[in-house]
């Protein structure tokens, strides 16, 4: 079977990355396609993901992309995880630190990555294959998404090609984008949540029990569907997000899939028992990958921030 990449790029060359833009009047129909990427395996999906995130962010900031180019994003942030843009007097722009979670490293041709100016946050693309750019593989312990080459990354003195900046200083996170694009992970739990629905249904079992929890994991399957759709809808009435409420939407979209997920998962195995965890390994990397990937959701700080937004 070909690798994750070989995957990606065939997927590339058929077009079927092209997916609409957030806000574009088809937000729908890109939620969908992304939960049916996940549907059929996550490792692929979130490298899909990250790839057609990182389209429309360039596309947002009005930059081109080159034709055959695999990209992803980098934005994750933490104590130990620190990345610093500096500037030089007349000279490049440099980047130095370390960023965990990078998805696709070693396997993509560019990221978009986010950098501390100052007090500010800045987005700035960079070459996977810059001198001074280096690949940890020894950190990741997780079987699940070992496929996605998921590393840190060091930067020691990575020179900035001119123009690598995208957008100004916070241009990243102040967008309203950026809370239309968070709904591209949530789309992929949702399908990752909707394949286990679908390995139930093929278990032959007549028995009460069992068929109220298909009963239970084809609910969640309707309602993964429906808040997708809606978001999307939402999202495409009002594009520039002038009534603010972006934001409190996204929150509040990927804790009800979160928590949907999770409903999947407690069902998924009560209905089945251990047979299929067990002695299925596709069904086991998917549980596996799944339980991981919706920690992407911050649970309680995220809903701490719900009330009193618009």
């Amino acid at each position: 079977m070909p690798d994750l990449i070989e995957r990606l790029r065939a997927l590339d060359a058929q077009a079927a990355l092209s997916l609409p833009a957030p806000g574009s009047g088809k937000t729908p129909a890109r939620h969908l396609a992304l939960l049916e990427f996940g549907r059929a395996d996550l490792s692929l999906a979130r490298l899909v993901e990250a790839h057609v995130d990182a389209l429309a962010i360039l596309t947002e900031a009005e930059r081109t992309t080159a034709a055959n180019e695999l990209y992803g994003v980098w934005a994750s942030d933490g104590p130990s995880s620190r990345l610093e843009l500096h500037r030089l007097p007349g000279g490049p722009l440099l980047l130095n630190g370390i960023k965990k979670y990078c998805t696709g490293a070693s396997l993509l041709d560019s990221s978009l990555v986010t950098a501390h100016d100052g007090t500010h946050r800045v987005l700035v693309k960079v070459s996977l294959r810059a001198k001074g750019l280096s690949v940890e593989h020894g950190e990741w312990a997780a079987p699940a998404f070992s496929a996605t080459n998921t590393a840190t990354v060091r930067f020691d003195g990575v020179v900035l090609e001119p123009g690598a900046v995208i957008g100004g200083p916070n241009w990243y996170l102040d967008r309203p984008g950026f809370w239309h694009g968070a709904l591209g992970p949530a789309a992929c739990w949702a399908g990752g949540a909707i394949g286990l629905v679908d390995a139930a249904r093929r278990v032959s079992r007549e028995d009460p029990h069992f068929r109220a929890h298909m009963g239970a994991l084809e609910a969640n399957e309707w309602a993964l569907q429906a808040i997708l759709t809606e978001a999307g809808r939402q999202i495409d009435a009002d594009p520039g997000d002038s009534a603010g409420v972006g934001r409190k939407r996204a929150l509040m979209a990927r804790h009800l899939i979160e928590r949907s997920c999770t409903e999947v998962l407690d069902h998924f195995g009560r209905a089945t028992g251990p047979t299929l965890l067990a002695f299925d390994a596709a069904v086991a990397q998917r549980y596996a990958e799944l339980t991981l990937y919706i920690r992407q959701c911050h649970a309680e700080r995220d809903l701490a921030e719900i009330p009193g937004h618009s």
